[in-house]
């Protein structure tokens, strides 16, 4: 049965600046403060886990050289116009930190992060032109219709029940010539020849921490209805829509640490960061892995290894990240059965 609000146009929609009873919002599991709208979502939204978002954006932001994939059409549909001012929607907007950075970068806009729990901020510290709202993209869109100029969702795979119709219900929110940015990481790590590490057993030769953690983690996530596999098949269905043409895709890899030679300084800087952020992401995986049923002392275990794995750069890997990027077309948005 799919999920529904309650009567109201957005029930499901409350501001980050209102006042809210935190545990409608939060549990805790293992240590770490979990979201408690959508069980599928297994990762932290604690203070640890947003630190930790700054710092992939911070890593994103290099790979880019900027905020966002095919900046040529988002600078089109960012440009200020007459009639309305135009809009961002940033779907898991996390730590918040690229919603606000857009609002900085489009003073003329309208900027709105959405997630399944606040981020932490001061309200002072938030652009005037930016504001924040829990609320989950797999229920209804349609109070957001015909809203936005660009749509983000990065790293969000977890939380998402069907990646097809949601690319379909968010066409609902974008106006003609708007832009979708989508971004995910894969499931896996790569080797020096950019080939997926293979999943070996424990105590077998090639057997990697890292590896065991992020095959554990999706099949545990699979197994909550998440839609992880999505990712590969963003451009085709993209591209079969009625309601998006201009479609890119770009798969980019990161080395975890900085063991490639003659990098430049700006590589360097990013794989750096990576590399932080795969310390503080395998210690974020420990709820999901407790509530897998796995014991403690493995999870531990493992964990530590993980970390150890990826700070001593043994073995050497890369991370991949996936962007696809696609316009909004005239067609006017409908319903599919």
């Amino acid at each position: 049965m799919a999920p529904e609000r309650q009567n109201s146009p957005t029930p499901s929609v409350m501001s980050f600046r209102s006042s809210m009873h935190s545990d409608r919002l939060f549990r805790e599991v293992a240590g770490r403060t979990l979201n408690t709208r959508n069980d599928m979502y297994m990762l932290p939204v604690d203070d640890e886990e947003q630190d930790r978002q700054d710092i992939e954006h911070r890593a994103m932001y290099l790979v880019l050289d900027g905020l966002y994939a095919a900046p040529d059409l988002v600078a089109k549909a960012m440009a200020p116009r007459q009639n309305r001012p135009p809009a961002v929607f940033d779907i898991g907007t996390g730590s918040g930190t690229w919603a606000m950075d857009m609002a900085r970068e489009f003073p003329h806009a309208e900027v709105v992060g959405i997630d399944l729990a606040p981020p932490t901020l001061h309200s002072e510290g938030i652009p005037n032109n930016c504001r924040f709202e829990v609320d989950d993209v797999n229920l209804d869109l349609s109070h957001y219709t015909d809203c936005f100029n660009v749509v983000h969702m990065r790293s969000v795979g977890q939380g998402i029940r069907s990646y097809q119709d949601t690319i379909h219900r968010v066409a609902q929110t974008l106006r003609s010539g708007g832009v979708l940015l989508l971004c995910s990481p894969a499931y896996n790590f790569f080797d020096e020849n950019r080939q997926p590490l293979p999943v070996v057993e424990e105590g077998q030769p090639g057997w990697t921490a890292c590896r065991t953690l992020i095959d554990r983690v999706y099949e545990l996530c699979k197994r909550n209805g998440a839609d992880l596999d999505a990712p590969s098949q963003w451009d085709k269905w993209l591209e079969a829509s009625p309601f998006y043409t201009s479609v890119g895709v770009e798969d980019i890899y990161v080395p975890i640490g900085p063991w490639l030679p003659n990098l430049d300084m700006r590589c360097q800087r990013i794989a750096q960061l990576t590399q932080i952020d795969a310390s503080k992401v395998f210690p974020a995986f420990r709820p999901a892995l407790t509530l897998g049923g796995m014991e403690p002392a493995t999870v531990d275990r493992w964990i530590a290894t993980a970390v150890r794995e990826v700070q001593e750069m043994r073995p050497k890997i890369f991370f991949r990240w996936r962007y696809v990027w696609a316009v909004r077309t005239k067609t006017k948005w409908y319903e599919t059965t």
